[in-house]
């Protein structure tokens, strides 16, 4: 091997050493803590499986971002690049309905090929949970809280934004497939004027303008309320346009909204429904938190309530994941997590006198060196 590719680094992958990587590992550490505080405990996933178990659910378009090998026995093979499908495939296995519900908690690296643009770097470190067989507001409502509380750890200048896949499944019925798929990338663009050209043949000129201004919207849930008026006739126009499931689905996430207020979180939260979920498998609300000065989500989630169905254990699901390499250098007050002092070099020239030295600065919490 030539000098020049010794020293090549595989495109995507990332090392980071010394009191880096300490900050990384106490951050990991003090999101676990977290998590176990709230009844989560931990699991682990393995860094590959086998694709054909997980074909079906991936996105024709998505399958060019997963790393795949062949095993020594001829099958094809993925890496880890989803902790949440890994997980369901884990859980379905050895879950059964007296389990439940059940809270888990991972902190593990993903690989994946993503646009260079994004983050650089196809090995990504993902810190998350998930809640199994918790259905409804309740279930939304802790995976919610937990997610500020974990903002409120990190310090980060964020902010939530909620939507519904539900909602945009009700409001698009009508439409293919393939069609969904490009109204899903139109709609997470913001490209709503293309959005009415291309729902007007089927839903109508009026419908589509109306599905344009639905899911532009941003802001609270009053505002949200006060938009549709849904009390009063604006449900109706809601209801005539679209159904009742869709006035049924904006209520609840009004509801939601209504609910954090309460709680005391609503500074770094609003409604998006432009949010309509990056995966396939979401089927209830969805949510991304995104920093200040990124363009990208730093932390994702939401509710899938068919995915572990498929692995053989029918329950309900919710959960979020952060990609903690990127949120890290936005940490608040990074000190915390730093090397707590500076090392203690003891010079004794008996080994065994410096040991015994060393011993004693540990208990004291100090770093000692020999």
């Amino acid at each position: 091997m030539s000098n020049k590719n010794r020293m090549k680094i595989p495109q995507g992958s990332e090392s980071f050493f010394f009191e880096e990587a300490y900050i990384h590992r106490k951050v990991t550490e003090a999101l676990q803590n977290l998590f176990y505080s709230w009844g989560y405990l931990p699991v682990e996933t393995p860094v590959f499986d086998l694709f054909d178990a997980y074909r079906s659910l991936i996105p024709e378009g998505d399958t060019d971002k997963i790393y795949r090998l062949i095993d020594r026995d001829g099958d094809l093979l993925m890496l880890r690049s989803d902790i949440t499908l890994f997980l369901a495939r884990q859980m379905g296995l050895i879950l059964m309905q007296k389990d439940l519900p059940a809270r888990i908690c991972y902190s593990d690296s993903i690989l994946r090929h993503q646009h260079s643009e994004d983050i650089s770097h196809n090995e990504f470190f993902q810190s998350g949970i998930e809640l199994i067989g918790k259905e409804g507001v309740d279930g939304d409502m802790e995976v919610l809280l937990l997610l500020h509380r974990v903002i409120e750890l990190l310090d980060i200048p964020a902010e939530i934004h909620l939507g519904s896949h539900a909602l945009f499944n009700h409001v698009f019925r009508s439409f293919s497939n393939e069609q969904k798929a490009r109204i899903l990338h139109m709609i997470t663009l913001r490209e709503f004027n293309e959005l009415i050209e291309f729902c007007s043949p089927v839903s109508g000129r009026e419908k589509a303008e109306a599905q344009a201004e639905l899911f532009s919207f941003i802001g609270s849930g009053r505002e949200l309320e006060k938009m549709l008026d849904i009390r009063e006739a604006g449900r109706e126009r809601i209801t005539g346009l679209f159904g009742n499931e869709t006035a049924e689905e904006l209520r609840y996430i009004i509801r939601i909204a209504e609910m954090l207020a309460k709680a005391g979180f609503k500074n770094n939260f609003q409604i998006d429904l432009s949010e309509v979920g990056n995966q396939a498998y979401h089927t209830g609300i969805v949510f991304q938190v995104y920093m200040h000065g990124m363009d990208s989500a730093v932390i994702s989630g939401g509710r899938y309530d068919s995915l572990l169905e498929k692995f053989g254990i029918d329950a309900p699901s919710v959960g979020f994941s952060l990609l903690q390499r990127k949120i890290e250098p936005g940490i608040g007050n990074r000190k915390r997590f730093s090397i707590p002092s500076k090392t203690e070099k003891i010079r004794d020239t008996d080994i065994v006198s410096a040991f015994i030295r060393a011993e004693e600065l540990r208990k004291e919490g100090k770093i000692a060196a020999l």
